[in-house]
Protein backbone atom coordinates (compact mmCIF):
# COMPACT_ATOMS: atom_id res chain seq x y z
CA UNK A 1 0.00 0.00 0.00
CA UNK A 2 1.46 3.41 -0.91
CA UNK A 3 2.20 5.69 2.04
CA UNK A 4 -0.16 8.49 0.98
CA UNK A 5 -3.04 6.10 0.37
CA UNK A 6 -2.35 4.39 3.68
CA UNK A 7 -2.49 7.70 5.59
CA UNK A 8 -5.78 8.58 3.90
CA UNK A 9 -7.21 5.19 4.90
CA UNK A 10 -6.10 5.68 8.50
CA UNK A 11 -7.71 9.13 8.64
CA UNK A 12 -10.95 7.74 7.25
CA UNK A 13 -10.88 4.90 9.77
CA UNK A 14 -10.44 7.36 12.64
CA UNK A 15 -13.33 9.50 11.44
CA UNK A 16 -15.60 6.48 10.96
CA UNK A 17 -14.65 5.12 14.37
CA UNK A 18 -15.68 8.40 15.97
CA UNK A 19 -19.00 8.47 14.15
CA UNK A 20 -19.70 4.87 15.05
CA UNK A 21 -18.95 5.46 18.71
CA UNK A 22 -21.36 8.38 18.70
CA UNK A 23 -24.19 6.55 16.93
CA UNK A 24 -23.81 3.24 18.76
CA UNK A 25 -23.38 4.99 22.07
CA UNK A 26 -26.73 6.71 21.53
CA UNK A 27 -28.42 3.55 20.28
CA UNK A 28 -27.50 1.69 23.44
CA UNK A 29 -29.53 4.14 25.55
CA UNK A 30 -31.93 5.97 23.24
CA UNK A 31 -34.77 7.89 24.74
CA UNK A 32 -38.28 7.50 23.35
CA UNK A 33 -37.94 10.71 21.33
CA UNK A 34 -34.53 9.64 20.01
CA UNK A 35 -35.93 6.28 18.92
CA UNK A 36 -38.75 8.06 17.11
CA UNK A 37 -36.36 10.38 15.28
CA UNK A 38 -33.39 8.00 14.80
CA UNK A 39 -31.81 7.91 11.34
CA UNK A 40 -31.91 4.13 10.95
CA UNK A 41 -30.40 4.26 7.48
CA UNK A 42 -27.26 5.95 8.87
CA UNK A 43 -27.10 3.58 11.81
CA UNK A 44 -27.37 0.59 9.47
CA UNK A 45 -24.71 2.06 7.20
CA UNK A 46 -22.26 2.53 10.08
CA UNK A 47 -22.83 -1.03 11.28
CA UNK A 48 -22.24 -2.36 7.78
CA UNK A 49 -19.20 -0.24 6.97
CA UNK A 50 -17.55 -1.48 10.15
CA UNK A 51 -18.17 -5.12 9.33
CA UNK A 52 -20.84 -5.81 11.92
CA UNK A 53 -23.28 -8.61 11.35
CA UNK A 54 -26.88 -7.73 10.63
CA UNK A 55 -27.70 -9.38 13.96
CA UNK A 56 -26.61 -6.03 15.43
CA UNK A 57 -30.15 -5.03 14.58
CA UNK A 58 -31.40 -6.85 17.67
CA UNK A 59 -29.42 -4.54 19.96
CA UNK A 60 -30.98 -1.48 18.38
CA UNK A 61 -34.42 -3.04 18.47
CA UNK A 62 -34.11 -3.83 22.20
CA UNK A 63 -32.90 -0.31 22.96
CA UNK A 64 -36.07 1.19 21.50
CA UNK A 65 -38.43 -1.61 22.54
CA UNK A 66 -37.98 -0.42 26.13
CA UNK A 67 -39.87 2.71 25.07
CA UNK A 68 -42.46 0.88 23.02
CA UNK A 69 -40.98 2.22 19.79
CA UNK A 70 -40.30 0.08 16.72
CA UNK A 71 -37.25 0.76 14.59
CA UNK A 72 -37.48 1.15 10.83
CA UNK A 73 -36.09 -2.20 9.69
CA UNK A 74 -36.25 -1.41 5.98
CA UNK A 75 -34.21 1.76 6.36
CA UNK A 76 -31.71 0.02 8.63
CA UNK A 77 -31.23 -2.86 6.18
CA UNK A 78 -30.84 -0.50 3.22
CA UNK A 79 -28.13 1.43 5.05
CA UNK A 80 -26.48 -1.75 6.27
CA UNK A 81 -26.27 -3.20 2.76
CA UNK A 82 -24.66 -0.04 1.41
CA UNK A 83 -22.20 -0.01 4.30
CA UNK A 84 -21.35 -3.66 3.68
CA UNK A 85 -20.68 -2.95 0.01
CA UNK A 86 -18.10 -0.38 1.04
CA UNK A 87 -16.63 -2.57 3.78
CA UNK A 88 -16.18 -5.53 1.41
CA UNK A 89 -13.70 -3.80 -0.91
CA UNK A 90 -10.31 -5.53 -1.23
CA UNK A 91 -8.37 -2.55 0.13
CA UNK A 92 -10.43 -2.60 3.29
CA UNK A 93 -10.11 -6.38 3.51
CA UNK A 94 -6.35 -5.96 3.52
CA UNK A 95 -6.57 -3.25 6.20
CA UNK A 96 -8.79 -5.43 8.38
CA UNK A 97 -6.39 -8.37 8.16
CA UNK A 98 -3.32 -6.15 8.52
CA UNK A 99 -4.59 -4.81 11.85
CA UNK A 100 -5.63 -8.23 13.15
CA UNK A 101 -9.37 -7.61 13.04
CA UNK A 102 -11.78 -10.51 12.65
CA UNK A 103 -14.06 -10.99 9.68
CA UNK A 104 -17.70 -11.74 10.53
CA UNK A 105 -18.52 -13.34 7.17
CA UNK A 106 -20.87 -10.57 6.06
CA UNK A 107 -19.71 -10.00 2.48
CA UNK A 108 -21.98 -11.14 -0.37
CA UNK A 109 -20.60 -13.83 -2.68
CA UNK A 110 -19.90 -11.36 -5.47
CA UNK A 111 -17.49 -9.41 -3.23
CA UNK A 112 -16.23 -12.00 -0.78
CA UNK A 113 -13.63 -13.77 -2.95
CA UNK A 114 -11.53 -10.65 -3.58
CA UNK A 115 -12.15 -9.35 -0.06
CA UNK A 116 -10.96 -12.58 1.54
CA UNK A 117 -7.87 -12.82 -0.65
CA UNK A 118 -6.82 -9.33 0.42
CA UNK A 119 -7.82 -10.01 4.02
CA UNK A 120 -5.65 -13.15 4.17
CA UNK A 121 -2.67 -11.28 2.74
CA UNK A 122 -3.03 -8.58 5.35
CA UNK A 123 -3.56 -11.16 8.07
CA UNK A 124 -0.40 -13.02 7.11
CA UNK A 125 1.60 -9.81 7.36
CA UNK A 126 -0.01 -9.06 10.71
CA UNK A 127 0.95 -12.48 12.08
CA UNK A 128 4.53 -12.10 10.91
CA UNK A 129 4.76 -8.69 12.56
CA UNK A 130 3.37 -10.09 15.82
CA UNK A 131 5.99 -12.85 15.71
CA UNK A 132 8.77 -10.33 15.15
CA UNK A 133 7.59 -8.26 18.10
CA UNK A 134 7.31 -11.33 20.31
CA UNK A 135 10.81 -12.55 19.42
CA UNK A 136 12.28 -9.07 19.89
CA UNK A 137 10.75 -8.89 23.37
CA UNK A 138 12.15 -12.32 24.22
CA UNK A 139 15.60 -11.26 23.03
CA UNK A 140 15.49 -8.07 25.10
CA UNK A 141 14.41 -10.04 28.17
CA UNK A 142 17.36 -12.41 27.77
CA UNK A 143 19.82 -9.55 27.27
CA UNK A 144 18.45 -7.70 30.28
CA UNK A 145 18.59 -10.81 32.43
CA UNK A 146 22.18 -11.44 31.36
CA UNK A 147 23.10 -7.92 32.44
CA UNK A 148 21.32 -8.42 35.78
CA UNK A 149 23.08 -11.74 36.39
CA UNK A 150 26.47 -10.15 35.80
CA UNK A 151 25.66 -7.40 38.30
CA UNK A 152 24.52 -10.00 40.84
CA UNK A 153 27.74 -11.97 40.29
CA UNK A 154 29.83 -8.85 40.79
CA UNK A 155 28.03 -7.98 44.03
CA UNK A 156 28.33 -11.53 45.33
CA UNK A 157 32.03 -11.57 44.47
CA UNK A 158 32.62 -8.33 46.34
CA UNK A 159 30.75 -9.65 49.38
CA UNK A 160 32.71 -12.89 49.23
CA UNK A 161 36.04 -11.11 49.84
CA UNK A 162 34.70 -8.83 52.54
CA UNK A 163 36.59 -9.09 55.82
CA UNK A 164 34.84 -10.83 58.66
CA UNK A 165 32.51 -12.93 56.53
CA UNK A 166 31.56 -16.19 58.23
CA UNK A 167 32.21 -19.63 56.81
CA UNK A 168 28.48 -20.24 56.50
CA UNK A 169 27.99 -17.00 54.53
CA UNK A 170 30.94 -17.87 52.34
CA UNK A 171 29.41 -21.27 51.49
CA UNK A 172 26.07 -19.62 50.64
CA UNK A 173 27.75 -17.02 48.41
CA UNK A 174 29.84 -19.62 46.61
CA UNK A 175 26.69 -21.66 45.90
CA UNK A 176 24.93 -18.51 44.67
CA UNK A 177 27.85 -17.69 42.39
CA UNK A 178 27.81 -21.21 40.99
CA UNK A 179 24.11 -20.94 40.16
CA UNK A 180 24.53 -17.49 38.65
CA UNK A 181 27.42 -18.71 36.50
CA UNK A 182 25.26 -21.58 35.21
CA UNK A 183 22.44 -19.18 34.40
CA UNK A 184 24.84 -16.78 32.67
CA UNK A 185 26.26 -19.56 30.52
CA UNK A 186 22.78 -20.82 29.59
CA UNK A 187 21.53 -17.32 28.76
CA UNK A 188 24.58 -16.54 26.64
CA UNK A 189 24.02 -19.77 24.75
CA UNK A 190 20.36 -18.90 24.06
CA UNK A 191 20.88 -15.38 22.75
CA UNK A 192 22.51 -16.21 19.37
CA UNK A 193 19.68 -18.56 18.37
CA UNK A 194 17.07 -15.95 19.28
CA UNK A 195 18.99 -13.32 17.31
CA UNK A 196 19.08 -15.63 14.30
CA UNK A 197 15.35 -16.35 14.65
CA UNK A 198 14.58 -12.63 14.81
CA UNK A 199 16.69 -11.96 11.73
CA UNK A 200 14.84 -14.66 9.76
CA UNK A 201 11.47 -13.29 10.82
CA UNK A 202 12.44 -9.71 9.95
CA UNK A 203 13.59 -10.78 6.49
CA UNK A 204 10.36 -12.71 5.90
CA UNK A 205 8.36 -9.67 7.02
CA UNK A 206 10.29 -7.33 4.74
CA UNK A 207 9.95 -9.73 1.82
CA UNK A 208 6.19 -10.08 2.24
CA UNK A 209 5.72 -6.34 2.78
CA UNK A 210 7.46 -5.64 -0.51
CA UNK A 211 5.10 -8.00 -2.31
CA UNK A 212 1.87 -6.37 -1.10
CA UNK A 213 0.04 -4.13 -3.55
CA UNK A 214 -2.62 -2.69 -1.25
Amino acid sequence: MKATHFIVCIKRAIVLAGVTALICGCASGLSKDECNTADWYSIGYEDGVHGRSETQISDHRKACAKHGVSMNLDNYRSGWQEGVARYCQPGNGYSQGRTGKRYAGICPNALEVDFLQAYREGRELYKLEVNVQRTARRLNQKRNRLADVEVEMRDAGIELVTEGISTEQRVILLDELRKLEEERAATRAEIPSIEAELERQEKALARLSAQQDY
